[in-house]
């Protein structure tokens, strides 16, 4: 996980020395006088847990489900973040994510079965922005480094993640609007557990609101 930290420092270095000679025309004439701004998003992701799904199919390959199937693939995400802007193009933000996965399957016969995956992930992200038009809007690359804690069950991880994020950024008076794609690059491997992966990687879509 060094050569993540390194890449996205340099990365992000990089950015900033790019968009201070290139982008220099502000985003929007209405914040260029705000550097910080606190933040709410939501999202849906879609993950393949192998050694989870693993997991819940060896616990129900004896009953029969009426409702649902075995396997978890979505999980719902919620974070907030406080961003300081550093120049018209650039953002930095630090962020705690919280993602839930619930499987809640109904047998034929007996108590139904409910099991949670979960995610808690503290972060810091680097935003650089491109204007479109006239300015006010933009679209975005944003890459970060992510502390991910995660447990299933018995199971406990933590590990350090990245992401890549992509996405389109709307101002309007008050409120900034940003909708984006990301890929997250979530595992871990249990503690006191060695053959058992925690795997958190996938893709998210959601938005984010900034005030």
């Amino acid at each position: 996980m060094k050569k993540l930290t390194v890449l996205f420092l340099l990365t992000f270095c990089l950015g900033q020395s790019l968009s201070s000679q290139t982008f220099s025309n502000d985003i929007t004439e209405t914040k260029t006088d705000k550097q910080f701004y606190f933040g709410i998003g939501f999202g849906i992701g879609f993950f393949y847990p192998g050694d989870v799904n693993d997991y819940i199919l060896d616990n129900t390959s004896n009953l029969l489900i009426t409702n649902g199937v075995a396997d978890i693939v979505t999980n719902i995400v919620g974070r907030v973040s406080l961003t300081y802007r550093i120049n018209s193009s650039v953002d930095l933000s630090l962020i705690g994510e919280f993602a839930w996965a619930p499987k809640y399957l109904v047998l034929s016969v007996g108590d139904d079965l409910y099991f949670n995956f979960n995610r808690v992930s503290p972060g810091l992200i680097a935003k650089f922005h491109i204007p479109i038009k006239s300015g006010q809007n933009s679209i975005f690359f944003a890459p970060g480094l992510l502390y991910n804690t995660m447990k299933f069950e018995e199971f406990k991880g933590s590990a350090l993640g990245f992401r890549l994020e992509t996405g389109l950024s709307f101002n309007f008076n008050r409120v900034n609007l940003q909708p984006f794609i990301s890929y997250d690059f979530a595992n871990a491997t249990a503690e006191n557990y060695p053959d058992f992966e925690l795997n958190y990687s996938g893709i998210q879509f959601g938005v984010d609101f900034n005030f």
